[in-house]
């Protein structure tokens, strides 16, 4: 059975653990980290001051290495000094580092797996947001595997990025016709409508009603740059997934 420990309202489960890295499973409704010096809200990097000792001077972001929405739970790396965030920014950047999210969304994938080649760029109107763009932005790469379908309306699928772009799975899956259940910034009315008219009133009311996105990091995998081992950590949805899982069935 893997630790954990509690900060604020928030139970974390420490999956991995050596002298260089911990591997975390972070709650949704968390922020990875501070927006800037006086956001006050709960965030990760805070928690990690009373449970590890972390040597690294990059302001607000000490042992961040990379970022997971407030509102997505699942697997995130902690690094606990400069020389391993190096390293593992490195991966990152290079895609050393293969990730794995498993998605509910309103519609079918038309086939089983699937790539999105597209490119993402940050919206004009709506700062905080993002959108696909022909020739804006950077490049964003997501494989898609349709793991199970619910009333011929909902998926759950594993995506997996090959870039970590912000909001990448979200804007993919968006600009399939897919948007995720829950998500409250990437939306589209009609079919998500139509969708839901598929399924019973009570099942209906738990997928309209999903408080937050329906995403969850679950699955990493890398050689560790350190201790020269492979690492491969996954991750069970949190109760309000499993729950939402169960009664789609």
């Amino acid at each position: 059975m893997s630790k954990s420990y509690n900060y604020k309202n928030f139970r974390i489960e420490i999956l991995y653990e050596d002298s260089h890295i911990a591997i975390l499973n972070k709650p949704s409704g968390l922020l990875t980290h501070k927006k800037n010096e006086t956001d006050d809200n709960p965030n990760l990097q805070e928690s990690l001051k009373n449970q590890f000792i972390i040597d690294d001077t990059e302001k607000l972001k000490e042992g961040i290495v990379h970022r997971l929405d407030k509102d997505t739970s699942g697997i995130i790396i902690i690094t606990k000094n400069l020389i391993s965030k190096n390293k593992f920014k490195e991966m990152f950047k290079n895609r050393y580092i293969k990730k794995n999210y498993l998605a509910f969304t309103y519609g079918i994938l038309n086939k089983n797996n699937f790539e999105i080649n597209k490119n993402i760029s940050r919206n004009k109107l709506q700062r905080t947001k993002f959108n696909v763009s022909e020739h804006l932005g950077k490049n964003a790469i997501t494989r898609v595997t349709n793991v199970k379908t619910f009333h011929g309306s909902v998926s759950l699928l594993d995506c997996e990025i090959i870039t970590g772009r912000t909001h990448q799975i979200r804007v993919h899956l968006l600009s399939l016709g897919l948007p995720i259940i829950g998500d409250k910034d990437y939306i589209l009315n009609k079919e998500q409508n139509f969708r839901l008219k598929n399924m019973d009133y009570e099942i209906r009311n738990l997928v309209s009603l999903f408080p937050r996105q329906a995403l969850h990091s679950h699955k990493i995998e890398f050689n560790h740059p350190i201790l020269n081992k492979h690492i491969k950590i996954t991750c069970d949805l949190p109760d309000d997934m499993k729950d939402l899982n169960i009664n789609l069935q």
